[in-house]
């Protein structure tokens, strides 16, 4: 069941999401509102479930870490099975992102490796486990990707992108950095104090560090987690085909402004256009592309989706 939230409540989302590193008495100037109250309403939002956690935004290609998706159809399972290809997915270091989903696939999973050939050893251990249980299975590598800001929550925001693999070498890195890429990976909202002492570091050494790897864009940015179910959203996932590209780029311009669309991606041997959905139910996420077909009617041959039905795994960082 959805929490209600006010405005002050949806500007501080909006600030939060645009930058989880922001401090209190910035995002009250921001909101003009006194800084005891931002941090009086961010700990009600954590405590109500609505704000789970903060996460820093990686660009993964920086890291030298390429990124598969991965969809699993099931068959001749039982609970117990079901919950042995479970517990593997959890357990792998490779799976960056598992979880259940309505449609086609069973299991929407995002596999994250150094190479090829390290995709493939997982691909095929996990195969001789649980090889019976799978009916059809798509594996793709992902070339691009990009979440935005979640402008839904105050439509009037402009929205802000996030590039996370893109065509980028792999940077040097020393130990320190990758000790404050893992820590700040799931605690984007950690004081300098607390980043120097999980380091063991001091704050003008790990200050230092924090701003070279902004510099290098290797960390993009720092968001909050949201609990989409306390907030009264659902998240879909859309595979779109053009009919012909003449257009293309308008099309896609146009699908990616919509205040719901919070996530794309490029893989190789799929769809045209794939995008994430956030929105309130599944009758406004049908309005929302049957707006893109009437607005591009001659561009767009066809669209499939798929509903995630429960979340197991979202780790932001690989292991280091």
């Amino acid at each position: 069941m959805a929490i209600e939230i006010d405005t002050i409540d949806r500007k501080i989302l909006i600030e939060l999401d645009k930058n989880a590193r922001i401090s209190y008495s910035e995002l009250g100037k921001r909101i003009r509102v006194a800084k005891e109250t931002v941090k009086y309403r961010i700990t009600q939002l954590e405590k109500k479930g609505i704000i789970s956690g903060y996460y820093t935004v990686i660009n993964l290609s920086k890291l030298g870490f390429v990124l598969y998706r991965l969809y699993l159809r099931l068959q001749n399972t039982s609970p117990k099975i079901e919950q042995m290809i479970t517990d593997y997915l959890l357990r792998s270091k490779n799976v960056a992102v598992f979880y259940r989903a309505s449609g086609p696939f069973h299991i929407a999973l995002g596999v994250w490796t150094r190479n090829a050939w390290e995709c493939e050893d997982f691909w095929l251990d996990f195969k001789s486990k649980f090889g019976e249980y799978i009916s059809n299975y798509h594996l793709s590598l992902m070339t691009e990707y990009t979440e935005f800001s979640r402008t839904y929550l105050l439509p009037t925001q402009e929205k802000m992108a996030f590039n996370t693999i893109t065509k980028a070498t792999s940077e040097k890195l020393d130990k320190l950095d990758l000790n404050l890429i893992s820590f700040l990976s799931n605690n984007a909202r950690a004081s300098l104090v607390e980043i120097a002492k999980k380091l063991g570091s001091s704050i003008i050494t790990s200050r230092y560090h924090l701003k070279n790897l902004i510099n290098k864009k290797v960390i993009l940015g720092f968001r909050p987690i949201f609990n989409l179910a306390a907030l009264g959203y659902e998240y879909y996932k859309v595979d779109l085909w053009f009919k012909k590209f003449d257009h293309a780029k308008d099309v896609v311009q146009h699908i990616l402004s919509h205040p719901n669309v919070i996530y794309t991606e490029h893989t190789l041997i799929t769809s045209d256009l794939e995008f994430d959905v956030e929105i309130e139910n599944f009758e406004k996420f049908i309005a929302m592309m049957d707006s893109f077909k009437a607005k591009f009617p001659d561009d767009i041959k066809d669209y499939k989706y798929y509903e995630r039905i429960r979340n197991y795994k979202t780790n932001y960082v690989p292991s280091l």
